[in-house]
């Protein structure tokens, strides 16, 4: 089970929280309440600051009256509304969403890193805690219910080799050292993800109304909502590594690693602030020795989106993961035959 400290860990937990604070704003107040416009305003006044681009757009005066203190404030006196699956699930897509590596935080991920802000989201995570979270959110990969996700709008690609897809980043590697300027803040970019190779097949749990998890939890997404479902068959000999807490990531790493500074440097200084050396899994080696990875939902909650330790010179970041997503590497998997269309309604 998750527990409030790790629901507060990480820009994700922190955005989740956020939300259902918001939720219970609506909900208590029959509208969007004090919380609301405090948010509103601190989020736009915080971005700013920090030379975002971002405009207001409404009726009247929308000059910003509201700081982080405000927040704080409203967050401390709001009635907290009950947690539901439903609500703490409609949080947990909304950060996914936000999630971003390749520009700075927006302006609710940096108010809510804010201490007056973040100390007073401490009620809001004891409170979800206790509803309690999902027993799944914590669970090692379902094997029994996994099911990869066709996209109407990008068919499936599975031709690529791991070998290939090492050569490729280590060649990104060494002409970025060549390419991409010293000056860590400047405006330059990179791969920023750290997940396996796309072409992977890939697969989620179902929810309770049947729909795969992949089909709604998406980092970056381009607003898909249609697809073909298929079951997977997972053999009883299939050996899968949890991704289950930010330390299991960081020792995969160590045991696989594969150092990625020149090409993600400028990305994830953007994301975390820290300026050093990074590393991610390398996951031809890793297939030696698995036959896929599953990231839990609270590892993800807990650590997407920081610099995770490694080593003493050496960070990565979960970056492009989605949420209980399984990576299968080649020939463990197959389909069963199960298939059904889904489609997601508009919001």
């Amino acid at each position: 089970m998750m527990t409030a400290e790790q629901l507060l860990a990480g820009p994700r937990g922190r955005r989740l929280l956020l939300g259902l604070a918001l939720e219970s704003d609506r909900t208590c107040d029959d509208g969007p309440g004090p919380l609301w416009s405090a948010v509103f305003d601190a989020s736009f006044l915080i971005a700013q600051s920090q030379c975002h681009s971002v405009s207001r757009f409404g009726w009247g005066d929308l000059t910003p009256k509201h700081t982080e203190f405000d927040v704080a404030e409203a967050l401390s006196a709001l009635t907290l509304a009950p947690v539901t699956d439903a609500r703490l699930f409609d949080a947990l897509q909304r950060s996914v969403d936000a999630a971003m590596y390749w520009q700075e935080p927006d302006g609710d991920d940096l108010l809510c890193a804010i201490p007056q802000v973040s100390q007073a989201l401490i009620r809001v995570a004891r409170h979800a805690a206790s509803a309690p979270i999902p027993g799944w959110w914590s669970e090692p990969v379902a094997r029994d219910d996994q099911w990869e996700v066709a996209w109407a709008e990008a068919p499936l690609q599975q031709d690529g080799e791991l070998l290939t897809w090492r050569e490729e980043v280590v060649r990104a590697e060494v002409e970025a050292r060549v390419n991409l300027p010293a000056d860590i803040t400047a405006n330059a970019s990179g791969c920023w993800w750290s997940r396996p190779p796309h072409w992977l097949t890939s697969s989620t749990r179902t929810t309770s109304d049947g729909v795969p998890v992949g089909m709604r939890l998406v980092e970056d997404g381009l607003g898909w909502s249609e697809a073909t479902v298929h079951k997977l068959a997972v053999p009883d000999h299939a050996r899968v590594y949890e991704v289950d807490t930010p330390d299991a990531w960081a020792r995969l790493c160590r045991d696989f690693p594969l150092e990625v500074t020149a090409q993600h440097r400028h990305d994830w200084y953007r994301t975390t602030r820290r300026d050093g050396d990074w590393v991610i899994p390398d996951w031809s080696a890793v297939a030696g020795s698995w036959s896929g990875i599953h990231l839990t939902v609270a590892a993800y909650v807990e650590a997407a989106t920081t610099a995770i330790p490694v080593t003493g010179r050496l960070s990565s970041v979960i970056a492009g993961c989605d949420p209980d997503t399984t990576w299968w590497f080649p020939g463990v998997v197959t389909r069963t035959g199960e298939q059904r269309p889904i489609a997601l309604p508009a919001d």
